[in-house]
């Protein structure tokens, strides 16, 4: 998701139904905003931020002086707002295989009149050594393993680096501009951080998030085999994991979460993607061709041209339209194909795509083949609840490929 490709055009649209009027949304685009994001208040699940801690500073300093824990080799309080270009120094350094434990708090604000925000770790984002690969939690806690010696980094971004060296494509004044408060703390460990965070946890919490990471740690979810987060989306393990069965098990609550398996096919040898799909929760109340409302769960393709196409099942547009993303910045280079409609048609469905044959029809680049097989859950919109689940994901071509994904 693009951050900063935002503008008034986004807040054009009518939505008579959620109460508010073509003209407050026109005044929340006049308000400067860059953020793809509106929590529409049709259906909208209310949400508190279950991390909103008062002094967050105070309160980890107090339990790190509590703890005194051996297991805590350093820490570091610090705090991220409009100003601060990427990439912030923390000041210490980590050795190569040394964890380390973020906890972050706060919001990404886009309107407040509305309740438009992202929660700080969507936004939230670390390195070390000033080198790929970015660690992106995408929830408030996470645990990097440094993959070098040397310092170690943080910085904010929604789809605002350019690649995975960190660099922004954004404009720095638009980046500036942006109202956000992030306050975060790194926990350097001497050994695992199961063990520190568990010291740590025996004197107190800050706002649930100490307990918060001990679990996400001990439940081990890792991303299905050959399976990797897109640039910029993490906890893709969070939203996505292989069940005993087989199937890739999809669910995703206010998060946006895109994976990606490195697959390259040559429209020359006819590929064709084919899986079974079985909706449990739709993430949206209604269409999702508008930017407020671009809830999905999906299936997708990326071409060598850096286009995509994803195959959505809707809440409410008719199987067979076609739209391109409806978000600025996506809209340069996705498109999106409605295979089926609701939840009426319970149990599994057997899709099978022509994907040279969908590119030519409805993209018509410059591209000979395929790069990747995507999944996506994107949920931050209305922040509800998505679930599915896929099996027999499988990419075959004329020429022999047989590949089970």
């Amino acid at each position: 998701m693009c951050l900063n490709c935002m503008n008034g055009s986004f807040w054009s649209w009518p939505i008579d139904a959620a109460g508010l009027s073509r003209r407050g949304l026109l005044r929340a685009g006049a308000l400067g905003v860059a953020l793809p994001l509106f929590a529409a208040t049709v259906g909208r699940a209310s949400e508190t931020p279950a991390s909103a801690v008062g002094d967050f500073a105070a309160a980890v300093e107090d339990l790190v002086a509590r703890a005194h824990s051996s297991e805590l080799a350093a820490h570091r309080v610090f705090a991220i707002d409009g100003r601060d270009l990427p990439w912030m120094d923390l000041g210490f350094t980590a050795h190569k295989g040394q964890q380390v434990t973020f906890l972050v708090t706060g919001r990404l604000w886009v309107a407040r009149p509305f309740d438009l925000w992202f929660p700080a770790g969507l936004v939230f984002h670390a390195r070390s050594r000033g080198r790929a690969p970015i660690h992106s939690p995408g929830l408030d806690t996470g645990t990097m393993t440094a993959m070098y010696d040397g310092p170690v980094e943080v910085a904010r971004s929604a789809g605002e680096f350019a690649d995975d060296s960190g660099r922004l494509w954004t404009p720095e004044a638009a980046y500036r501009g942006q109202e956000v408060r992030i306050d975060g703390v790194a926990l350097v460990w001497n050994g695992d951080a199961i063990a520190g965070l568990e010291s740590l946890l025996r004197h107190g919490d800050v706002g649930g998030l100490v307990a918060a990471e001990i679990a996400r740690l001990k439940r081990g979810r890792r991303l299905p085999d050959g399976w990797q987060d897109r640039l910029g989306f993490g906890a893709g393990a969070e939203s996505f994991e292989r069940t005993a069965e087989g199937e890739i098990a999809c669910d995703c609550t206010g998060r946006a979460s895109i994976i990606e398996r490195p697959l390259s096919a040559a429209f020359a040898a006819h590929p064709k993607l084919s899986w079974r799909w079985r909706m449990d929760v739709l993430p949206s109340a209604v269409a999702e061709d508008q930017a407020p409302f671009h809830d999905y769960l999906s299936i997708g393709v990326k071409f060598e041209d850096g286009q995509d196409l994803t195959y959505l099942w809707s809440a409410a547009l008719p199987a067979g339209k076609v739209f391109r993303c409806p978000l600025p910045g996506w809209s340069a280079i996705e498109t999106h194909m409605v295979l089926e409609t609701g939840t009426g048609a319970a149990g599994w469905r057997s899709f099978e795509r022509d994907l040279a044959a969908d590119y030519a029809e409805h993209i018509g680049g410059t591209a000979r083949g395929i790069s990747h097989v995507w999944l996506l859950a994107i949920t931050p919109f209305q922040r509800r609840r998505g679930a599915c689940r896929y099996a027999d994901i499988r990419l075959v071509t004329t020429d022999g490929t047989d590949v089970r994904l």
